[in-house]
């Protein structure tokens, strides 16, 4: 796990309750990837509860294929009512900047619940 960032990450204790171990340590990881508060990583304006993310550069983490992070994202898409739902976006240069080529560069993924979850953000 290269590229991490220093400090502590918000994992929900639900998390555990993942039905399968392999996954369970995917959601995992998505979750200490997940900005506290808002920023922006490579050029992706990111807000509390959303990471950016590649697909091929997640699944050489997780030492899957491309296939099977897209299927675990999918999954957790179509678990609306769980703690753990995500939305996707497809990120395009053309996201950042209009001028650019629209291929993709990767997606930006939403927690739905992460405030119900992790708390909310003090003031």
């Amino acid at each position: 796990m290269e590229n991490m960032a220093k400090g502590y990450a918000l994992i929900p204790r639900i998390v555990l309750e993942y039905p399968d171990d392999e996954k369970r340590y995917a959601l995992m990881l998505l979750y200490m990837k997940v900005t506290y508060d808002e920023q922006t990583v490579k050029g992706v304006k990111l807000r509390r509860g959303q990471l950016f993310l590649t697909i091929h550069g997640f699944a050489r983490e997780l030492n899957w294929n491309r296939q099977k992070v897209r299927r675990f994202l999918a999954d957790l898409e179509r678990q609306k009512g769980e703690a753990w739902a995500i939305e996707q976006e497809i990120i395009k240069p053309s996201t950042i900047n209009p001028m650019n080529k629209p291929r993709q560069i990767g997606k930006r993924i939403t927690f739905i619940y992460y405030n119900e979850t992790c708390g909310e953000l003090p003031k």
